[in-house]
C-alpha cells in the first residue's frame, strides 16, 4: 500500500470512529511530538534524542569511558 492509499484508509476509518474518548487519544498522538524517553522518564522529541544521541557518539569516540556493570546496576538502584 503507498503512503497516499494508506493516508486515505486512515482519514476514512477515522471519520468512522464515534467514541470520543479514542478521538481524543488518536488527537492527542498527532500533537505529540514524543519519539521516546530516557531511562529516567524523560520525553525526547526526535531532534533532542538525535542530539543525546551525538553526546554519546562524541563521548565514544573521544575515549571517554562508560559505565561498568557494577556502576549502571548502582545509578539505577538508586532511583
Amino acid at each position: 500500500m503507498n503512503v497516499e492509499s494508506q493516508r486515505k484508509n486512515i482519514v476514512h476509518r477515522i471519520l468512522e470512529i464515534e467514541n470520543s474518548k479514542l478521538l481524543s487519544q488518536i488527537e492527542e498522538l498527532l500533537d505529540n511530538d514524543v519519539y521516546t524517553y530516557t531511562t529516567s522518564g524523560k520525553a525526547l522529541s526526535v531532534k533532542e534524542y538525535r542530539e543525546h544521541l551525538d553526546h554519546i557518539i562524541v563521548a565514544s569516540d573521544s575515549g571517554e569511558k562508560g559505565y561498568s556493570t557494577n556502576e549502571a546496576r548502582n545509578k539505577i538502584s538508586r532511583k
